[in-house]
């Protein structure tokens, strides 16, 4: 799992936890299209970054990383890009995708989980990162003329201003503070959370906290049911909205 973070003009940079992928040799993402809004925001951005912090359902050579630089979107609204070039890696990475394309079968009738956004970052630097170990980490992204990303510990989120130990040293500006919760190994929970503020002498100010850090309670079958149904709807919705589909 990883951190996709980009700047925001008018706040404190955005961010969503995504499944990290390699196209053509460099990272990208692939998100459903009912995360359109989100996809076309991160490509209008001047800089974003991907981070690779969690080291849960990570492999024996994994190694914590920042990439940074600009997102270019392929908006592959049939899902040919997808199937032929990423499906294999997002099969073996994310284990609800198998639930919706781990067969042909499956592909055929879940049609619309294949189009994808396609989220490409052409990479100005690549530098180590640093590893989550718990709840009380995680990663921090302060927009001060350009990102900086570190992976910060806080140890009392409650507290306003939030002590954030390992942050960037005379660094200030808007910022964001995002954590994922994970079930290991299905994936089937996924709670990504953010708290922004204003940073500066390795504090966070301003506090507007995440609504929880916790991971979501197991759902119920009729809940699973929901939950599949109304992404399929979104999508169906987006994809048709774009002349696809």
């Amino acid at each position: 799992m990883a951190e996709l973070l980009w700047r925001e003009p008018d706040g404190p940079p955005l961010a969503v936890g995504v499944v990290p992928l390699v196209l053509g040799g460099r990272p990208a993402v692939a998100l459903p299209w009912a995360q359109v809004a989100t996809a076309r925001a991160a490509a209008a951005s001047d800089s974003a970054a991907l981070v690779l912090s969690d080291p849960r359902l990570a492999g024996s050579r994994w190694a914590p990383l920042v990439a940074t630089g600009r997102l270019t979107l392929v908006e592959d609204g049939t899902g040919e890009l997808f199937t032929e070039e990423l499906l294999d890696q997002e099969l073996r990475k994310h284990p609800p995708a198998r639930a919706l394309a781990d067969s042909p079968m499956l592909r055929r009738e879940h049609w619309w989980y294949l189009p994808r956004l396609v989220l490409v970052l052409e990479t100005d630097e690549v530098v180590p990162g640093g590893r989550r170990e718990g709840p009380a980490d995680a990663v921090l992204a302060v927009d001060d003329r350009g990102l900086h990303v570190r992976t910060v510990r806080v140890d009392d989120w409650d507290g306003d201003p939030l002590e954030c130990r390992g942050g960037p040293p005379e660094v200030t500006g808007p910022a964001v503070l995002v954590g994922q919760e994970l079930s290991v190994p299905d994936l089937e929970r996924w709670t990504v959370h953010t708290t922004t503020g204003r940073y500066g002498e390795g504090r966070l100010t301003a506090v507007r906290p995440a609504a929880t850090r916790d991971l979501e309670p197991v759902p119920g079958l009729l809940a699973r049911v929901r939950r599949q149904r109304a992404l399929e709807r979104t999508c169906v919705r987006a994809l048709r909205a774009a002349g696809h589909g």
